[in-house]
């Protein structure tokens, strides 16, 4: 018995018509595989059909021998009449010796690196690496790039910030009658890219050494630093404070620190000769240290002890401080922020006193000189601190007491 083979049918694969019309782009119909229908006009160009239904345009073309495709965009987003443009601009690219798929992709580079350098990238960088890291009151900073920096330059390069940008938007804020506002921007401004000059984002700093728009306007005209009879004024105010709030005061008023800093001290930082004050705690996070005169001494020892390790428990906020400045500062002319004026105050006597100007700088913790040649010397100018404070020392004893300025002794605790 012979059993006849069975035949298999030849099974022809369906025909892929060429495209002419946009008609026949809307006929055709997916299939179980991918495959792609060439236009009958473009060299080059297809249309890719995916099982799920999915139309893609892109154009083949050839460059320095190697075979590449490039994507034009999806249909029925892009039509035929279209697509056909944008292939046969792109083959020009290709006649003219143009890779557009390099091309593509330098510019997807650029924009990423774009976007990594726009100010709200920097601003970002410069609040995570810097404020936060450097400044207790990276909060203002935070506020200021919100309210008044990335509403006007969100999604722009770094690069792209001239110094005219600078000052357009110091200036925008001052005609809203906020000239020392504006002159807080524009100081926020030179940090800001002092910090992209430091990050090799940028070469120069567009910001540095902005005009003042508060001169001459809302501007104190009087100096910062207060005369001898304010000095007397605010000691003897001081007397109605409790002895914590009355030490915070005067230690501004002796040792010219920064108010935080004073309001945050904590007893293991004084080693009965010196005060030094962490990095940690420090507005530009350097380790400093405050030579104790006898008045620091004087005004130390009526702060009640407890068992906590800051010396002036519950007086550690700004706002906390605004009912006891009404009084210490109610005989004195008004300055912006009263207490820091403490720290002018200081400083003026110290250059009074004949204290070099970079000896007072380091009083202040202030950098000083060349920034270059601050990283490379580790001299502590313990000495030279210790000398200036001990002059003021004598000089605001001389002040309290009504004499006139003359000859500076150091006071109790000179020998030291």
């Amino acid at each position: 018995m012979t059993h006849r083979e069975e035949v298999q049918p030849v099974v022809t694969p369906p025909v892929t018509p060429r495209l002419t019309t946009a008609r026949t782009v809307s006929a055709l119909k997916p299939r179980a595989t991918r495959y792609a229908a060439r236009d009958a006009k473009i060299n080059g160009l297809e249309l890719t059909l995916h099982p799920n239904g999915e139309r893609v345009w892109s154009v083949r073309y050839r460059v320095q021998g190697q075979q590449r495709r490039l994507r034009l965009g999806k249909y029925p987003r892009i039509g035929l009449a279209k697509a056909r443009e944008r292939a046969t601009a792109e083959l020009r690219k290709v006649d003219l010796g143009v890779d557009p798929q390099a091309e593509r992709i330098r510019a997807t580079e650029a924009l990423v690196q774009a976007k990594r350098d726009s100010v709200d990238a920097l601003c970002a960088s410069y609040l995570e690496r810097h404020a936060k890291v450097k400044k207790r009151t990276w909060r203002d900073d935070l506020s200021k790039i919100n309210r008044e920096i990335l509403p006007r330059w969100k999604g722009r390069a770094v690069t792209s910030i001239t110094r005219r940008d600078c000052r357009e938007l110091v200036q925008a804020v001052a005609d809203r009658g906020a000239p020392i506002f504006a002159d807080r921007i524009g100081a926020l401004l030179s940090r800001l890219f002092r910090f992209a000059v430091d990050e090799d984002v940028l070469s120069l700093n567009p910001a540095a050494h902005l005009p003042k728009v508060s001169s001459g306007a809302s501007e104190p005209t009087f100096p910062k630093a207060y005369t001898d009879t304010e000095i007397r004024a605010i000691w003897k105010a001081t007397e109605a404070l409790a002895p914590a709030l009355r030490a915070i005061y005067r230690l501004g008023l002796i040792t010219g620190q920064r108010p935080g800093e004073i309001a945050g001290l904590e007893w293991d930082e004084l080693d009965g000769t010196w005060w030094t004050i962490p990095a940690r705690r420090s507005k530009n996070a350097r380790e400093h240290r405050v030579y104790l005169t006898q008045p620091v001494l004087d005004a130390l020892r009526d702060v009640p002890r407890t068992d906590d390790r800051h010396a002036f428990v519950g007086y550690r906020g700004k706002r906390q401080f605004a009912a006891s400045n009404t009084i210490v500062f109610a005989n004195v002319r008004r300055r912006e922020k009263p207490r820091h004026a403490l720290r002018d105050t200081v400083a003026t006597g110290l250059a009074a006193a004949g204290v070099p100007v970079e000896d007072v700088a380091r009083v202040l913790n202030h950098s000083y000189g060349p920034r270059v040649t601050a990283s490379y010397n580790a001299y502590s100018y313990d000495r030279e601190k210790r000398l200036a404070l001990l002059k003021w020392a004598g000089l605001l004893d001389r002040i309290l007491k009504g004499k006139a300025r003359g000859t500076v002794v150091s006071i109790r605790g000179g020998t030291r």
